[in-house]
């Protein structure tokens, strides 16, 4: 009895180093396994993403020529392609098999290192946290539904019939300018190292408005730091209209007083914005008297110590700069 009980046990310890000698070596085969297929996945991505480089850095000196002739090589005349700018306060939306007609709204140079990584941050002030080309594979984020139709009214069918633009793109790109004032949005399909260009839009970065590198900060954390201001520097000065805002006179120049300048008797702060990181603003207006708050003058103030009146109709942007004494 023993010995069947001894022989029972001789057999099971047996069995059990078998088996965990035999799920070792499976495992060891899956991990080497596994290891030369992340290696040549690794190794397949390199060569692709090599070949990309290649072909997107082609692309982006081709860009840069601002030559509609190197850009239109890269559009399918079947497919078209989806333009997107904005032509003073309005969006133009539209599809094109060529740039010469649009070629000036895209006249800015863009970084040439291309990066495969996320685009970067904006940290404000004419300012990315990195500059290049860079390009992502693209996870269906291309719709034409995304840009804004309200002034071109696009009906339904226009959509439709350019679907095939938004199925067909596997790369999308963000080229930044190279004065740091805006983007370039730039979607693809890649076959190979043949290219085609699906869609371009630009964006301003969002303190445009205001951004001013050369200018140094002002105190900006209330309304009387912005009055304090005011107290000191009283001349401001637009150089390329010819045109002022004058505290100690109380008088303002501008496209729509040809004549006069505005003549004002006091003015209201509204509330601080944060346009980014480093930038901030407020509109202020002018008023002829406190009794008369339909005829203001409205302007927006920033932490850069500049006046700026946007562009409206045929009237262009004011930037008046304060002028040192």
């Amino acid at each position: 009895m023993k010995k069947t009980k001894l022989y029972i046990l001789t057999v099971s310890f047996i069995i059990v180093i078998s088996a965990v000698f035999f799920f070792n070596l499976r495992e060891k085969e899956h991990k080497e396994n596994d290891s030369e297929v992340k290696k040549i996945t690794k190794e397949t991505k390199e060569n692709v993403k090599e070949d990309s480089l290649i072909v997107f850095t082609n692309f982006v000196k081709d860009f840069n020529s601002h030559k509609a002739e190197n850009i239109d090589k890269y559009i399918d005349a079947d497919l078209g392609m989806m333009l997107f700018y904005h032509d003073g306060p309005y969006p133009i939306l539209r599809i094109n098999s060529t740039l010469e007609d649009e070629i000036d709204w895209f006249n800015q140079d863009v970084f040439e290192n291309v990066d495969f990584t996320d685009s970067p941050m904006y940290l404000g002030d004419f300012e990315f946290s990195k500059t290049g080309f860079f390009v992502k594979q693209n996870k269906g984020d291309f719709s034409l539904r995304n840009f804004d139709n309200t002034y071109t009214s696009h009906s339904e069918s226009f959509f439709k019939e350019n679907r095939k633009l938004e199925t067909s793109c596997n790369f999308s790109a963000i080229g930044i300018s190279k004065n740091q004032g805006g983007t370039y949005h730039f979607y693809f399909r890649l076959e190979g190292k043949k290219l085609t260009l699906l869609g371009l839009s630009t964006e301003s970065v969002s303190d445009y408005l205001f951004a001013n590198p050369k200018a140094a900060f002002i105190p900006f954390n209330n309304k009387s730091d912005i009055e304090n201001y005011f107290k000191t520097q009283k001349l401001f000065r637009d150089k390329d209209q010819n045109a002022y805002i004058d505290f100690d006179k109380k008088e303002i120049t501008y496209y729509d007083f040809p004549d006069d300048p505005f003549v004002f008797e006091y003015f209201e702060i509204g509330e601080i914005q944060n346009d980014s990181d480093k930038i901030k603003s407020v509109e202020l207006i002018f008023y002829p008297d406190k009794s008369n708050k339909e005829n203001g003058f409205f302007t927006y103030f920033s932490n850069k110590g500049s006046f700026v009146v946007p562009p409206m109709g045929v009237r262009p942007p004011y930037f008046y700069e304060p002028v040192r004494k």
